[in-house]
């Protein structure tokens, strides 16, 4: 080769790396802000691709996207469980990935400062120092701060923006191994959207309802007196009280022990408890049956048409024989409009899926989570409830919330607005019902 054929050959190879180099490069997105919390929005900054006609994944949900721009694209974080999620944006054949710190549950008025040794935190608006301690052991010191606005993970940014030594942790709310079933339906959401169940009251069919859940008056017909308290051990009535709270905060307990120390719930004490919450239902009452039997009893037909046909909406559990054969579980199995028979689910493996022990039938409706539920104890303490008993409670708290939102609502309009809104599950309708309860998007 010539000494003019190399020069012209070398020419060559720098002009197509230099052509490869200006060609069209890989799509990349960037997060802001990179964590967040279910229903704060996020801001999809784009590269190497449009946003015009974007659509946006986390996880593998689809979120709703709240503004498309030339160059970005906006969505809102859907209700899903806390850690890092990968997010994809596609657009076309086009696609670009990133991963968002989803923070679960967490305290949204709290947020830890970890700064250098010595050194006093310079804060933004929106947040107050509650507590600092010098951490000199482990290298830092630990600031503790109040934050009063909405949007935490944006807030996250704008503090560690103070100061390039700053970095900033939500305020996690951990437990001692139990599974929050308000957080896993999406009830932090609905409160954030201002339904608390505010107005409402749940009558809760048990074992007796410690006092360390708030309560209203109820009645005791296991011995016939005003003073229903939870004789069960471990307090079945009491845990399942309080997993109403945790999806209704403000709705109002009714406590009515219809089941004795042992776990038996007589059949006439169940009709009789009924039938005393139609007769002293104050404004939208809903009914949580976390009981039942494979024998049906028509005198509870009777009490549950009544309370249906006065308004009174009703969660039932669907029984907890599912490695058993699963035969019918009365009431729950009454083909009864405003009756809503619930499933148990257990997280397995970052999925929902029906518990083993939850009985199928075609009279199951929906699903929520049932099993290591972190619930309350009678005395105020914390422990871990199974089965679905522990799913109904989910069920009667998110019927409180409907009925805020639209007290007119009848007990058959409150269970077609549950099923509609529920998630589905790549399960049998026997197990699951129309899915599982979701509270991410309505009321």
């Amino acid at each position: 080769m010539t000494q003019r054929a190399k020069g012209l050959w070398l020419v060559w190879v720098l002009l197509g790396a230099w052509l490869a180099g200006c060609g069209p490069s890989e799509p990349s997105l960037t997060l802001y802000p990179s964590r967040a919390v279910p229903g704060e929005e996020v801001e999809a900054r784009l590269s190497g691709m449009g946003g015009l006609e974007a659509r946006v994944y986390v996880g593998e949900v689809e979120a709703e996207v709240t503004a498309r721009e030339v160059r970005a694209v906006r969505f809102r974080v859907p209700a899903l469980p806390g850690g890092p999620k990968p997010v994809r944006v596609v657009s076309g054949s086009q696609e670009a990935q990133g991963t968002l710190g989803l923070l679960g549950r967490v305290d949204p008025s709290r947020v830890l400062l970890r700064l250098p040794l010595g050194r006093e935190p310079r804060l933004p608006k929106g947040f107050t120092l509650l507590r600092q301690d010098s951490l000199s052991a482990c290298g830092f010191a630990l600031a503790e701060l109040g934050y009063s606005g909405e949007a935490l993970g944006r807030a996250l940014e704008e503090l560690e923006a103070q100061d390039p030594a700053y970095k900033a942790d939500p305020e996690s709310l951990w437990s001692l191994g139990g599974v929050s079933g308000g957080e896993a339906v999406g009830a932090p959401l609905a409160h954030r959207r201002g339904r608390t169940g505010k107005g409402v009251r749940v009558a809760v069919l048990d074992t007796g309802v410690d006092a360390a859940i708030p309560q209203l008056p109820g009645y005791d017909f296991v011995e016939d007196d005003p003073v229903p308290q939870d004789a069960f051990p471990g307090g079945h009535g009491t845990g399942a009280a309080g997993l109403v709270k945790e999806v209704a905060p403000d709705a109002q307990i009714v406590p009515v022990r219809v089941c004795d120390g042992n776990g038996v719930c007589r059949a006439s004490r169940v009709v009789r408890g009924v039938c005393w919450v139609v007769a002293n239902r104050q404004g939208p009452t809903v009914l949580s049956l976390s009981l039942g039997g494979d024998t049906p009893v028509e005198a509870l037909r009777l009490a549950l048409e009544a309370a249906l046909a006065q308004g009174l909406p009703v969660a039932a559990a669907a029984g907890n024989q599912g490695n058993q054969g699963s035969p019918a579980h009365y009431p729950a199995a009454l083909d009864l409009p405003g009756l809503v028979a619930v499933g148990a689910l257990e997280e397995v493996q970052g999925e929902w899926k029906p518990a083993a022990y939850s009985t199928r039938g075609t009279y199951v409706d929906l699903a929520a989570p049932g099993t290591d539920l972190d619930c309350v104890l009678p005395g105020g303490g914390r422990g871990s409830c199974t089965g679905t008993s522990f799913a109904t409670p989910l069920v009667a708290g998110a019927m409180a919330l409907w009925l805020e939102a639209q007290p007119g609502l009848t007990p058959a309009q409150v269970q077609g607005h549950l099923m509609q809104s529920a998630k589905a599950l790549p399960q049998p309708t026997q197990a699951v019902g129309a899915g599982m309860l979701d509270l991410g998007q309505a009321p």
